[in-house]
């Protein structure tokens, strides 16, 4: 790759870059390598490295290549990857390395054999979002000693092999990591995790609003300092040890309590201590409080006094806080709640609860709630969706299949209850009321897509005159906040098209200065915050300040030279002496009304030189130009006087000369092809 290019497939079904060798040498370096780069975009196209499956891949001698990579950035800035896939590959997906900055990685699925995302001691400003990231042997997103990473609204998950974790931390400073509203799915190890191998990490950062769907629960980065807030883990068989953060919703929804210490013995809340109760459909149902613990001991005897093996007759290792107990006869009973301390890895035990069971009942069990999540424009199913079913006093999650079904059992659910859905992608669905009448309720829902507009995002800047009039090869500049006031550089640069237009790639909600600068040298600052998809900037009159005059070290000429009656040569010419010219511009045009130049779209032989040496010249050709007057615009960018533009007027007579002699250029190629028929009729009587 070279700075200021853009790559771009015509989609990952369209444009495949494949490896029909992946035991080869090929397959062990940078798929695509760049180095040293700026303002770069590499988008739709696949990247398929060549083992056809995973079992294939992953049977292979040389399967761990980690120093595969399929893009690989070092010192580069300014760069947006988005729209790939990678398949069937050893080593990494996209690996950002020494001094890479302002990274913004979306709309990617991958699942290599190594890691799919790594910031390794990159440099800071990396946005990972809207990804589907897998692992096999590895971890998702890896960080190491990189400031101010973005982790949001990103899928993680493993579904074969063991993987390592969703987004792992290495070691350093990592202030400003931000791993938020993410859906961690069926990862086997970890979540976030933190590798002891490469030491504590610094900084401070947050861990909010994830969902860890069967799934390890987030257990804290050592060395950091992490607000952890919001989570919600669900069919998971951990915690969050060492934080603030909660494993599991309680019972009245609240969220983020202490993590069990061992510090409170767990109680039975039902049935009452002492109290009789009946078998409901043959059994007792019993429930315990909540308190934090990753796994709760569950026993009952069939004794209120010996609480040993023989008298044991049910017993379960559960993470909920209640069971159903197989219990058909009368009798007295008991039962012992045991809670995990994660923090001293001990076990808590409570004093004994009796009970007495007495009579027999039935009851009808009500399905609850089910339906079918769907795309409210396509009809098309909304997978690993998120439902959440609630009333006043707690809440239960779902997840939706690959058919979008959800489905709630509530025992003797009647009443009114509240139903929510949000997925990657969509806009979070209202809270709709459900009347439970006892029998099942279906309700199917549909979800609203986000809008296209999505950070970061194109922005067509359309500059204009106070009359309107499109400005065409002005340069516009455009300056982030966090720009450094002493050493102010342009994080991005563009020159309008004939339609005065210039695309950026700029994000939602932050504030960009503007700098348009026109080729006669007018320049303007204004600022712009995007919400939009279009904004027109006008250059505004009496505001505007002219760039320096081209001092004597840059000198512009042009010349010209008829080659008929009706056509001629323009020959333009550009020299800095200073050697400290780039971007130089050829453009052709005429002046309207003396003041507007309009260009002719008449192209040379040199328009656009990015490093020009010596003295730069251009051609044009132009027809039917007696009496016609051209303007040649040439613009260079100059490091000593900034932007300069100069236009040269080349002027024809109204005469259609040269002549020869007396004779003009249509008898003069005359006389020379009735010669050349004199010679080639000898030549021929000769032979």
């Amino acid at each position: 790759m070279k700075s200021g290019v853009t790559l771009n497939g015509n989609g990952i079904g369209a444009t495949v870059i494949y490896c029909d060798n992946p035991d080869s040498n090929f397959a062990t370096q940078n798929i695509i390598n760049c180095e040293n780069l700026s303002d770069i975009e590499i988008s739709n196209f696949l990247i398929d490295g060549g083992w056809e499956s995973l079992s294939i891949m992953h049977a292979a001698s040389n399967r761990y290549r980690e120093y595969e990579k399929g893009v690989y950035l070092r010192n580069c800035s300014n760069a947006v990857i988005h729209d790939l896939k990678m398949q069937y590959s050893m080593g990494d997906f996209i690996f950002c390395s020494k001094n890479t900055n302002n990274v913004q990685v979306y709309n990617t699925v991958c699942k290599p054999g190594h890691d799919s995302f790594d910031a390794w001691s990159a440099g800071d400003g990396i946005s990972v979002f809207n990804n589907c990231w897998g692992t096999f042997i590895n971890s998702c997103i890896k960080v190491h000693n990189t400031k101010n990473v973005q982790i949001y609204r990103n899928t993680f998950y493993s579904d074969t092999g063991s993987g390592n974790a969703g987004v792992e931390v290495m070691g350093g400073d990592v202030t400003g990591l931000n791993v938020y509203n993410n859906i961690f799915s069926t990862l086997q190890l970890n979540t976030v995790y933190q590798d002891p191998a490469d030491g504590a990490c610094s900084g401070k950062g947050t861990v909010s609003n994830n969902i860890f769907y069967n799934s390890p629960a987030y257990n804290g980065i050592n060395g950091m300092d992490i607000t952890s807030t919001g989570n919600v883990v669900t069919s998971s068989y951990s915690s969050s040890r060492g934080t603030e953060d909660c494993g599991y919703v309680a019972d009245d929804g609240k969220r983020n309590l202490p993590v069990y210490n061992g510090s409170a013995a767990p109680s039975v809340t039902f049935p009452a201590k002492g109290s009789t109760i009946s078998t409901v459909n043959g059994y007792v149902s019993i429930s315990w409080t909540y308190l934090n613990a990753t796994r709760y001991s569950f026993n009952v005897y069939n004794s209120t006094s010996k609480f040993d093996s023989s008298h044991l007759i049910y017993s379960l290792n559960t993470s909920q806080t209640s069971a159903n107990v197989p219990i058909s006869y009368d009798g007295s009973f008991a039962v012992k709640i045991g809670a995990h301390d994660n923090v001293h890895n001990s076990w808590v035990y409570g004093s004994a609860s009796m009970f007495t069971v007495s009579g027999k009942k039935s009851a009808a069990v009500y399905s609850g709630v089910y339906g079918y999540l769907t795309d409210a424009t396509t009809g098309q199913p909304v997978q690993s969706a998120v439902v959440t079913l609630s009333n006043d006093t707690w809440n239960y999650t779902q997840i939706t299949d690959v058919d979008g079904l959800y489905q709630f059992t509530v025992n003797s659910g009647k009443g009114t209850y509240c139903l929510t859905a949000s997925a990657t992608g969509y806009l979070k669905s209202p809270e709709l009321p459900v009347n439970m009448t006892g029998i099942n309720t279906e309700m199917n829902l549909k979800m609203v897509q986000a809008p296209d507009y999505c950070e970061p995002h194109y922005v067509k800047l359309y500059v204009l005159t106070d009359s309107n009039e499109k400005i065409y090869g002005g340069e516009v500049q455009i300056y982030s906040p966090d720009n450094d006031p002493k050493n102010e550089k342009p994080n991005f640069c563009a020159w309008t098209n004939k339609e005065g237009r210039a695309n950026f790639h700029l994000t939602q909600g932050v504030t960009y200065k503007i700098v348009t600068i026109t080729p006669d040298g007018q320049k303007s600052t204004s600022t712009l915050t995007p919400d939009l998809d279009q904004y027109t900037i006008t250059i505004p009159s009496g505001t505007t300040s002219e760039i320096p005059a081209i001092q004597t070290v840059i000198s512009t000429n042009c010349t010209y030279k008829r080659i008929n009656n009706t056509a001629a040569y323009i020959n333009a010419s550009y020299y800095d002496s200073s050697s400290q010219s780039s971007n130089l511009t050829f453009v052709l045009g005429t002046m309207s009304d003396g003041i507007t130049f309009v260009p002719s779209g008449i192209s040379g032989t040199n328009d656009n030189v990015s490093n020009p040496a010596g003295v730069v010249t251009d051609s044009f050709i132009v027809t039917d130009y007696p009496g016609k007057t051209y303007t040649v615009r040439i613009s260079a960018k100059s490091q000593t006087y900034g932007t300069v533009s100069e236009d040269v007027n080349v002027s024809f007579p109204t005469s259609k000369e040269p002549k020869i002699g007396s004779t003009d250029m249509g008898s003069f190629c005359i006389l020379i092809l009735i010669i050349a028929g004199l010679v080639l009729s000898k030549t021929r009587k000769a032979q």
